[in-house]
């Protein structure tokens, strides 16, 4: 048996990205043995995967006992390879003290006094890593470096033969597929537009008062049903729209949906026209397994970060919020965005 090890203490998104790989593994390797330590951000996404086989959950703020406990679990096993790539100082530790016979992972580069440096250190970098790709962090970016292309090297290094346009993999429930389109046919019954609203639209120029209005005049514009998704939405902003979109009892073209299931919002997303988000990791990054066309609302200057993130097999346009310290105000947003979406084929 080959057991393989991968190290992804982050957030959902993030995990999406290493689902071509670990797919890829498991077909290549008929015995072998996927383990993940993941974040308890990640980690309800990652249990629903069956081809993983063992889980480790890290917890940021657990005890420095707990930390050694669960870094004694992990070193116990003898892996064919290992993949670092979350950048974490946990999975960093954990992987210099586990013993396998490969050990690949990303370097994240960062500038200090005008000098680069790199995390893991020099020695680290070059002395324990078999394979190793370098991603620079978000502050010292001068131009797109993407990410889940230097990924895919890693993965390729066992002779995997996987593409930047290769799709991600995501397990599909089929009572969710049942589900959706009994949803879809009682409630949607056509073409959709989705819009995710999480914390990120709440620095928004004159979103708390305007963005009701604007998203009406949207929808009149692209002349197409909206769905409006959320998940644990407490902000202002949206509280605003929640309540005038409720009033609006007799209006078909707005259909609100919160705190759906992870697999449910995946449906959603692969069934809309296009989904636009202030770039959600997870809606970003399921477009990559769906092929779904996004529109990623982001400030001016990220959008090199955010380009060093987006998958290469959809159509992934980018609306400014902001032009770098200077906001955009909502309905120019707004504008923007209908431009975009009727540029669709067949919309």
């Amino acid at each position: 048996m080959k057991k393989f090890i991968f190290f992804r203490n982050d957030r959902l998104g993030d995990f999406l990205i290493l689902t071509s790989i670990i797919k890829s593994i498991k077909k290549r390797y008929k015995d072998s043995h996927i383990t993940v330590l993941c974040s308890d951000l990640n980690h309800n996404l990652v249990k629903k995967y069956k081809i993983i086989d063992k889980i480790y959950i890290y917890k940021k703020n657990i005890s420095l006992i707990k930390k050694i406990f669960l870094l004694n679990k992990i070193s116990k096993n003898n892996y064919y390879a290992s993949f670092a790539v979350d950048g974490k100082s946990f999975s960093n530790l954990c992987n210099f003290f586990i013993k396998a016979k490969y050990k690949l992972g990303l370097v994240y580069n960062y500038k200090l006094f005008n000098l680069w440096f790199s995390k893991p250190n020099f020695l680290y970098k070059y002395f324990v890593f078999d394979k190793f790709e370098s991603f620079t962090s978000k502050e010292d970016l001068e131009k797109i470096e993407h990410l889940p292309s230097k990924l895919i090297n890693l993965g390729n290094f066992f002779k995997l033969n996987i593409k930047p346009q290769n799709k991600y993999y995501f397990e599909i429930n089929q009572k969710v597929e049942s589900n959706f389109k009994r949803y879809y046919l009682n409630n949607i019954k056509k073409k959709y537009i989705l819009i995710h609203f999480d914390e990120k639209w709440k620095d928004i120029n004159s979103v708390e008062n305007e963005l009701f209005d604007n998203l009406i005049d949207f929808q009149k514009k692209i002349n197409s049903k909206v769905v409006i998704t959320s998940f644990n939405n407490k902000f202002t902003y949206f509280a605003n729209l929640k309540r005038k979109i409720l009033r609006m009892n007799s209006n078909k073209n707005f259909i609100l949906i919160e705190n759906s299931n992870l697999s449910f919002f995946e449906r959603l997303i692969k069934h809309s026209a296009c989904a636009i988000s202030c770039h959600s990791g997870f809606l970003v990054q399921i477009a990559g397994f769906n092929s779904t066309m996004l529109i990623d609302i982001i400030d001016k200057q990220d959008y090199k970060w955010y380009s060093s993130w987006k998958p290469k097999n959809t159509i992934h346009k980018f609306i400014f919020k902001s032009n770098y310290n200077k906001g955009i105000r909502i309905n120019k947003i707004f504008d923007n965005l209908s431009s975009e979406i009727k540029k669709l084929k067949n919309f």
